[in-house]
């Protein structure tokens, strides 16, 4: 399954895009009316305890943007010590046959346990040793009825002396949001390790 493009991601390179499906406001989060429901599953709130100091970044539309199948939400900080950072979602509601089958056919995707009916999280960029100063990328992907939801979280890749990046506790986070979001299955959650930057397993 293609990776998402977020707003967000575009200062980060190293986001790819998913394509999902066109529908009414999801179910899940007491919708406004006047923001995407993607930000009202994914809130201000959550964010900022998955990621602290990030701050909503535009992308926060009650429609679909023009091309996508999905509503999105995006949000960022920047820091002169962890450099730039993104985090945006995409909720699918309701997904096709189509868009669940693509949702569970990403590549490199390892399973996780205690969200919806099928979640799974997808590092790229600098964890898997891609060159260029590829930025860090982990992605949560889950499906939940005939909703599905990805999350993109990019960092910056270390320069300068800067700290590497932590997958497990980026891959932590995303997985802890969407439980809060309402997508917990009422089953433990369970988060698999990511790579060590070489492609090298990690704990």
């Amino acid at each position: 399954m293609p990776v998402l493009v977020l707003a967000a991601s575009a200062f980060l390179s190293g986001c790819s895009e998913p394509e999902n499906q066109s529908g009414p406001a999801p179910a899940a989060g007491s919708s406004t009316g006047a923001t995407s429901p993607a930000c009202d599953l994914i809130t201000p709130e959550i964010a900022a305890k998955a990621v602290p100091g990030i701050m909503p970044a535009g992308q926060n539309s009650t429609d679909r943007p023009h091309g996508s199948k999905a509503y999105l939400c995006t949000y960022s900080s920047k820091s002169m010590e962890g450099g730039l950072t993104g985090l945006s979602v995409a909720l699918t509601s309701p997904a096709s046959s189509d868009d669940i089958a693509r949702a569970k056919s990403a590549s490199n995707c390892s399973p996780v346990s205690g969200i919806g009916d099928f979640a799974c999280l997808q590092w790229t960029g600098y964890f898997r040793g891609e060159k260029g100063g590829a930025s860090a990328n982990v992605v949560l992907t889950a499906v939940r009825g005939e909703e599905t939801l990805e999350m993109p979280y990019v960092v910056s890749a270390p320069m300068n002396g800067a700290p590497a990046p932590d997958g497990n506790a980026m891959a932590r986070a995303l997985a802890q949001a969407a439980v809060e979001a309402g997508w917990g299955n009422g089953t433990p959650l369970g988060v698999p390790a990511a790579p060590a930057p070489d492609g090298q397993s990690g704990g």
